[in-house]
């Protein structure tokens, strides 16, 4: 298990350009501290930011929830899925924003098309095999686990070839090539943003332990296992959809994520099938 004292951020804060918390979601965060949040103030705080409000209208919209009628404005929008899922909806929007893909050495319109379709598979799973747990953290792991990447790729020119390179060597986890490499890894990288952006806890440390092939092995907490499993899952769901492969981990922790969400091979196929089919 992977641990993170203050030493290991103060280096990070120091070499990485790491994406500081946005002004809006701070602002956020302040007005849903109160004891009774105003849905007015928060509704008015998120519309003020044209391109937010359009990405957050365009997704709660899509078929993804199905809703029945058309939502046109943000006070709508936290009236249907609540404080919270708006909140959520508006962090990931920010994220996207946050890097210049000028200065990056990934295509991050590929990326974020990838880590948004981990997302969408991890809420429609989630809602499927743990409909107890809140469905924005399904979204926010899904969109936040990959983030340290960008952060690697704003840094190392050649992080395109690392990413290319460890595809030949599956046996080890990217976090582990990327140590050998540059003395780093994304999974650390990610769990700082997620952490300084106030991510609950519970996913931060998911973000920081999902390339521990051994992870969902070693803890109790049947919460994290399930927030790990459904990630885990719903990474290989859209690996096979753009590429037709295992994820790299898939191999390792297919096992122990099918039995945690109590999943046969025949209900994984039909999965498989399900998602590779849909549009």
């Amino acid at each position: 298990m992977l641990i993170i004292d203050q030493s290991v951020l103060d280096d990070i804060s120091r070499g990485f350009s790491v994406p500081a918390q946005p002004k809006l979601l701070l602002e956020l965060l302040k007005l849903m501290a109160d004891t009774d949040p105003d849905i007015n103030a928060i509704s008015n705080a998120i519309s003020k930011d044209l391109a937010v409000s359009a990405a957050i209208l365009k997704t709660i919209n899509s078929p993804l929830y199905g809703l029945g009628r058309t939502v046109t404005d943000i006070k709508m929008s936290v009236n249907y899925i609540g404080i919270f899922g708006v909140v959520m909806l508006v962090t990931g929007s920010l994220l996207k924003k946050s890097f210049d893909p000028k200065n990056c050495s990934i295509d991050l319109e590929d990326f974020w098309q990838f880590t948004s379709d981990i997302a969408s598979a991890a809420m429609l799973i989630g809602q499927r095999y743990r409909p107890q747990i809140a469905n924005d953290k399904f979204f926010s792991l899904g969109l936040f686990h990959a983030c340290g990447v960008p952060v690697m790729a704003m840094k190392y020119n050649d992080y395109q070839q690392l990413l290319d390179e460890a595809l030949t060597t599956p046996e080890l986890a990217l976090t582990e090539v990327e140590e050998q490499h540059y003395g780093v890894n994304h999974a650390t990288l990610g769990y700082y943003v997620a952490s300084s952006w106030r991510l609950p806890k519970d996913v931060c440390q998911i973000i920081l332990q999902h390339h521990d092939r051994n992870f969902i092995s070693e803890f109790n907490s049947p919460h994290e296992q399930d927030l790990f499993a459904v990630l885990k899952l719903s990474e290989q769901l859209v690996s096979i959809k753009h590429s037709d492969c295992d994820t790299a981990d898939w191999p390792y922790v297919q096992e122990k994520v099918c039995e945690v969400l109590a999943i046969d091979e025949e209900t994984l196929q039909a999965l498989v099938s399900e998602f590779t089919e849909s549009k």
